[in-house]
């Protein structure tokens, strides 16, 4: 079942050199109980995307839907956004206020929530911790006083402690060593488990989106070129950049083409895709390959 469904959402931001076309007609859906990844090179719109979700950003067009309900316009639902979806963003160091201690941004994020006095609170936020893999004695301790380990434990426990339905994690090891990226991921699969929560998982890592994710999405400059089950596009992937992106990974190729521009008519990928054709000047069509499996390219 679908959570999260994502109508044509455009967003674009005018630049000294003209129109950035971050989101160009993205339509997309996160599953209920499942971790839906969205992957692609940086800068082709992924964070753009998240904060659209969340209301940082107006949509120019497009509607976002939850449970069915248009939350498009956060102003006007903003509870029910701020309720239903949350995000762990990509480097801890930058998402805390510095001023305050563990305790008080728990708080803070319960507080916007429920009218509750520190004193009544207290056990909660002490489970909230420790549900992350905190003890108590991080309860008054301040961002510059945690690893970044800690810190992205930290930013884990304030996502779920208002119980959403939807996390959406921004590049969320990208920022940590190996062995605590490992550990980070068994947590928040710990997690899911536990508390039935649906994650938007935002990535350019592949290896790391196999391991974890059930639906894949892959974006490039601003468009989705190809979706479906992680078995369908790990296994048989169909649209060049998504095996250009496999192959990358693999490093099976010597040299990454360099990215072509960011908005033409057509195929977003014609420029610099091996298979390039006259017909590639026409947007194309949305192809479905098996169940579940959708290709954007005149050539499947």
């Amino acid at each position: 079942m679908d959570l999260l469904d994502i109508q044509n959402i455009k967003k674009y931001f005018k630049q000294p050199w003209g129109i950035n076309y971050a989101l160009d007609g993205v339509d997309m859906s996160i599953k209920e109980k499942a971790t839906t990844a969205l992957v692609g090179e940086s800068g082709c719109g992924k964070t753009t995307l998240a904060k659209t979700i969340l209301g940082f950003y107006r949509p120019d067009s497009g509607k976002i839907l939850f449970k069915g309900e248009d939350i498009t316009d956060v102003k006007t639902n903003n509870k029910l956004v701020r309720e239903n979806i949350q995000i762990v963003f990509q480097n801890p160091f930058l998402s805390f206020n510095p001023r305050y201690t563990a305790f008080a941004t728990l708080y803070e994020a319960v507080r916007a929530m429920n009218n509750i006095s520190k004193k009544e609170v207290r056990g909660f936020l002490v489970e909230s911790l420790n549900s992350v893999g905190l003890g108590e004695e991080f309860f008054f301790r301040y961002p510059h006083q945690m690893s970044g380990g800690e810190l992205q434990r930290l930013s884990i426990a304030r996502a779920l402690i208002n119980k959403p339905k939807i996390v959406i994690l921004d590049e969320p090891t990208s920022s940590l060593d190996i062995s605590t990226a490992v550990n980070i991921l068994k947590l928040l699969a710990k997690l899911q488990q536990e508390a039935l929560l649906s994650y938007f998982f935002i990535s350019h890592n592949l290896k790391l989106v196999k391991r974890i994710a059930h639906y894949v999405f892959v974006m490039y400059y601003g468009k989705i070129v190809e979706y479906g089950l992680k078995e369908q596009i790990y296994g048989f992937p169909r649209h060049p950049y998504t095996k250009l992106l496999l192959d990358a990974c693999e490093y099976k190729m010597k040299d990454y083409p360099a990215s072509g521009s960011k908005h033409k008519q057509g195929c977003v990928f014609r420029e610099i895709c091996p298979h390039s054709k006259d017909i590639c000047g026409n947007e194309p069509e949305k192809t479905e390959i098996e169940p579940n499996h959708f290709v954007f390219c005149h050539f499947v």
